[in-house]
């Protein structure tokens, strides 16, 4: 166990030096009211340059304190953004019940709330229904030629992260391609429809491809029941009025 050894830097003022060795003496109990204070310290062996196994077992503790430390302050975080999270999906459901406008009015208020409660710089929300439900009033959401070419999110099953395509990227953003550096993909499943949900970022890192999909999975499962209940009732608006006025 031998290793080079440096000397340890001394204090250029040798006053304050002896200021602090005096004030130690008169204060024997010093380390002991602050032990915390003991991991810190660096304390030579009369062994030099041979490593004490005492020695050599305190700083494997120590090393091995600092990487727990570490990894708690990491799990930490983690919980912390997972609580914001939460709380952002929870006033995403809230938005979707307290949604009283049509369709069209649900559609943009999807869009708005990614936005703001989860800092989106692009978001697209793309639908593939049948020309028999006719929704003419939310036309620019009806964009069957996007959700096709993201077939293989469909095939997956879940949300899918990661960088696109500039073609893609343009499909789905148009003149926003330029701020989606990453995305989540969300695919939305109805009963007679399709549909593409997408959160798009600047920054590349935000939605890597191992990114945990969990509160995406929520998000996606809230907004497909919210267009699922909306589009059943639109259906049955529609079938209820006479034909004078459908036309």
């Amino acid at each position: 166990m031998n290793e080079a050894w440096e000397a340890p830097e001394i204090p250029d003022d040798p006053e304050v030096e002896a200021e602090v060795i005096a004030w130690l003496r008169e204060h024997p109990e010093f380390f002991t009211v602050h032990p915390e204070l003991v991991e810190s310290l660096r304390i030579p062996h009369p062994c030099r340059p041979a490593v004490s196994l005492l020695e050599y077992q305190n700083r494997l503790l120590r090393e091995r304190s600092q990487r727990l430390h570490d990894k708690l302050m990491e799990l930490v975080d983690i919980a912390r953004d997972n609580d914001r999270l939460a709380e952002r999906v929870q006033r995403l459901a809230l938005g979707l019940l307290n949604a009283r406008g049509g369709l069209d009015e649900l559609l943009h208020g999807v869009k708005a709330i990614l936005r703001d409660e989860f800092n989106a710089d692009c978001v697209a929300l793309c639908l593939a229904v049948p020309p028999s439900v006719g929704l003419s009033a939310v036309e620019e959401f009806l964009r069957p030629d996007v959700v096709v070419l993201f077939e293989a999110v469909f095939r997956a099953g879940r949300p899918q992260c990661g960088r696109l395509s500039l073609e893609q990227a343009k499909a789905l953003f148009s003149d926003s391609a330029c701020d989606a550096a990453s995305a989540a993909l969300i695919p939305l499943d109805g009963e007679i429809w399709r549909g593409l949900l997408a959160v798009g970022s600047s920054d590349p890192d935000r939605f890597h491809a191992g990114v945990g999909t969990l509160f995406l999975e929520r998000v996606g499962e809230l907004v497909r029941q919210a267009l699922q209940t909306r589009l059943l009732a639109e259906g049955w608006r529609r079938r209820s009025d006479p034909p004078s006025a459908r036309g």
